[in-house]
């Protein structure tokens, strides 16, 4: 009888087109699973590149690179490893999976399924392959069957062509799924029920093995994970790091049912599955940030600190992310600052040992006001002076970014940027937006979890009424209750005339529809969600049509 074989799930993190450090990081990662014993190593989807490399795709040299990567790759490779790439036939171009070994590549599977949808728009540049993945791998001098996927490939419901059925009849002994799937709310559980779904039926272990890291606006999660056959989870890697993860698959004697496998640090404690979902966002978020950072050589943040719930979660994931020595806060107050939010501000900061200092605004935005005296005489104080006020601050926040060398983190909701309560130039501000894909609920519910780990935000800033404090006893005017849930929903593109009736919030569609314009000069945003505002939501500026 056969002894078992070890199978080595490698998620790791990419720079995207930074060839000569994906090299190192396959070289490095398979070599180390070489030691931990592995006789199969599996990487993630076009781990070469790095994903998504949009219109990069167009550029000759591009592919090139590419292709030299998987070359070199190929010929220091001695046990067999699976990982991503794109190839190139005929002058078209391919989302593909090579498998190699001893030192050449046995053979090359070319993506069936391609998604085109949300993030994702790989009819753009891909042509779908034809034939199912289906090769021999020798492993310690026997063959086992093995069906090669690529992600969306798993995904088929919205596509004709129902690939796990063709799997289902070749009953392979091992399916390989190599994937790039970002993160959004409850993804990790989502994956698991499709594989469970499709493949229960079969006498195959399944191994998936995705991304890590942030890329723009997306994140990706890892979590690769091992099945056994009727698909039973028996590993897991580890979310939101690199992993290296290895396991024996006793393909001659499996058991046909195996119980779950419950990951060491989960075991001899509970945690409500709203707790699960936080801590996900959260690293998520921290991943984003510190990701964003580090590939566009950054190494330093600065944000307003107001006092309120917004800004007092940014400053705490950016310190989560990049350490307090590389986070400036500034409390920039007006004449309209409450004295509350001055002390919560500074609190946060000395609570966080983050560098902090206090501008005060107000001789600013009274020199404004003088100099546009003339143009606003007879005329009612409105929005345009509350504004100034936001403007003054981006524009210091922008010139302390200048001269350090530092890059502004806006700290605007997703509730704020759907009903365009956010200033243009002023809070927008910034070079990412690392909260613009939660909504003004789901802030709060984090600082809160952020509390019960370790009290750090001011109960203060989480208690008192949300306000922008632009003028006089200004709070916001909404109830965050009723909106953000439903601002999400519309989001989603699901049925909301009734809440929208209900409630008699006729104007909130047309509140988004005109605000366009808005969110397509916003910072990038950290997506979390199943619909961001960003590259996976595309609406005109020019838009006319009201629920």
């Amino acid at each position: 009888m056969s002894k078992p074989i070890n199978v080595a799930t490698c998620q790791i993190n990419p720079i995207l087109g930074d060839f000569e450090y994906n090299y190192q990081k396959l070289v490095d990662s398979y070599n180390t699973a070489l030691k931990k014993g592995a006789d199969l190593i599996v990487f993630p989807e076009m781990v070469i590149t790095g994903y998504p490399p949009q219109d990069l795709l167009f550029s000759k040299s591009f592919i090139k690179r590419n292709l030299e990567v998987l070359d070199n790759f190929s010929k220091i490779v001695s046990s067999p490893c699976i990982l991503g790439f794109i190839d190139e036939k005929d002058g078209k171009l391919f989302n593909a999976a090579a498998l190699c070994q001893n030192g050449k590549i046995v053979k090359v599977y070319h993506k069936i399924l391609l998604p085109n949808y949300d993030v994702f728009d790989e009819r753009r540049y891909f042509e779908s392959g034809s034939d199912v993945g289906l090769v021999d791998i020798n492993i310690n001098g026997k063959n086992y069957s093995c069906v090669m996927q690529i992600c969306e490939d798993l995904w088929e419901d919205n596509h004709d062509r129902k690939l796990s059925e063709e799997i289902v009849e070749i009953n392979p002994d091992i399916i390989i799924n190599i994937s790039a799937s970002p993160y959004c709310k409850n993804r990790e559980n989502d994956r698991k029920a499709l594989i469970k779904e499709k493949f229960k039926n079969t006498k195959s272990f399944f191994i998936y093995c995705n991304l890590i890291g942030g890329q723009d606006e997306l994140i990706f999660d890892g979590n690769s994970m091992i099945f056994s056959p009727g698909m039973n989870l028996i590993n897991q890697g580890a979310s939101f790091e690199e992993d290296i993860l290895v396991q024996h698959l006793d393909i001659e004697s499996s058991p046909d049912l195996m119980e779950d496998f419950m990951m060491p640090e989960a075991m001899g404690r509970s945690m409500s599955h709203s707790n699960v979902i936080e801590d996900n966002i959260l690293n998520a978020l921290r991943l984003g940030i510190k990701d964003y950072f580090y590939k566009t050589g950054h190494k330093k943040t600065v944000i307003g600190l107001s006092g309120g719930i917004d800004s007092a979660l940014v400053a705490c994931l950016a310190v989560d992310a990049l350490g307090s020595d590389n986070v400036y806060l500034v409390s920039m107050p007006s004449r309209y600052s409450s004295d509350h939010s001055k002390a919560d501000a500074k609190e946060l900061a000395e609570n966080l040992n983050a560098h902090f200092d206090t501008i005060d605004i107000d001789s600013l935005f009274e020199k404004y006001l003088d100099v546009l005296s003339s143009q606003f005489k007879g005329l009612k104080s409105n929005v345009a002076e509350e504004n100034i006020q936001s403007r003054i601050r981006g524009n210091i926040l922008m010139a302390i970014s200048n001269k350090f060398g530092s890059l502004v983190l806006s700290t605007g909701n997703k509730t704020e940027l759907a009903l365009g309560y956010c200033t243009l130039y002023g809070d927008m501000s910034g070079g990412l937006s690392a909260i613009g894909d939660l909504s003004k609920n789901e802030v709060y519910n984090l600082a809160n979890r952020i509390n019960e780990l370790n009290d750090i935000i001011p109960k203060n800033s989480i208690k008192k009424p949300p306000s922008a404090e632009l003028a006089p006893n200004q709070v916001d005017p909404f109830d965050y209750d009723l909106i953000s849930p439903l601002i999400d929903k519309m989001v989603l593109g699901e049925d909301a005339s009734d809440d929208i009736i209900n409630n008699d919030l006729g104007d909130i569609s047309k509140k988004i529809n005109h605000n366009e314009h808005k969110r397509r000069q916003a910072a990038p945003v950290l997506r979390v969600s199943k619909k961001a505002f960003g590259m996976g939501r595309r609406m005109p500026i020019v838009n006319h049509f009201d629920e």
